[in-house]
């Protein structure tokens, strides 16, 4: 036990000083001399304990959406309309993603979206946070799920079993509103803060222009 205790605090210490760097440079500038060094650990250890730089940087990443989900968490659980909660849970994730679009979009979108679901799995069984009391079940499902439209559809669905909106106003919904996310996302990569802003306003008009197709119908 004391060895498996010991051998998780250096993961963690790994996670929080890769996180660390993360939030001061980009991804493809890190090396493992350089965080093995930060963590006071050989490069072998960073081996022994990840499969290799990429996959270390990947779960690190999941430290930037801690807040996002711990916020969501409370959106779900809070007396909103569900309609209203969808919505508002595109822009609690526009509100983070535009802050840090190269690690949203690599997570979601780009090179590490192949090993999401269990880079998650490693970074929460470290650091557990709380999540949805009232959708627990339905909250852990969406933390898990390395595919956006299908993430959305589940939150879709729900709406459709309300009687708020079609089966197939639910698959367009499902397709189309990561689109304009990813899309709007990846353009703002190489913008200053200012520009940055302006896209994710721009983004979250585009989400509710298109929602409201079903506020007109229902």
């Amino acid at each position: 036990m004391a060895i498996y205790s010991k051998g998780n605090e250096t993961k963690k210490r790994f996670i929080l000083v890769t996180y660390r760097m993360l939030c001061e440079r980009d991804a493809s500038d890190l090396t493992v001399r350089e965080i093995a060094k930060e963590s006071g650990c050989s490069a072998a250890a960073l081996y022994k304990y990840f499969d290799g730089l990429e996959y270390l940087i990947t779960v690190a990443s999941v430290r930037f959406l801690e807040e996002y989900m711990m916020k969501y968490a409370e959106l779900l659980d809070s007396d909103e309309d569900f309609l209203e909660i969808y919505i508002r849970g595109w822009e609690l994730f526009n509100h983070y993603a535009f802050e840090r679009p190269d690690i949203y979009y690599r997570l979601f979108w780009g090179k590490d979206n192949s090993v999401f679901s269990m880079a998650f799995q490693d970074y929460f069984e470290l650091f557990p946070i709380r999540g949805s009391e009232k959708y627990t079940a339905y909250y852990y499902t969406l933390l898990f799920d390395d595919n956006m439209q299908e993430r959305d559809f589940v939150v879709l669905r729900r709406l459709e079993n309300m009687g708020r909106m079609s089966g197939e106003d639910a698959r367009y919904f499902s397709y189309t509103n990561p689109l304009i996310v990813r899309g709007m996302l990846e353009d703002s990569m190489e913008l200053e803060v200012t520009g940055k802003q302006q896209l994710e306003n721009l983004c979250n008009q585009l989400l509710r222009k298109n929602m409201e197709k079903i506020t007109k119908k229902f």
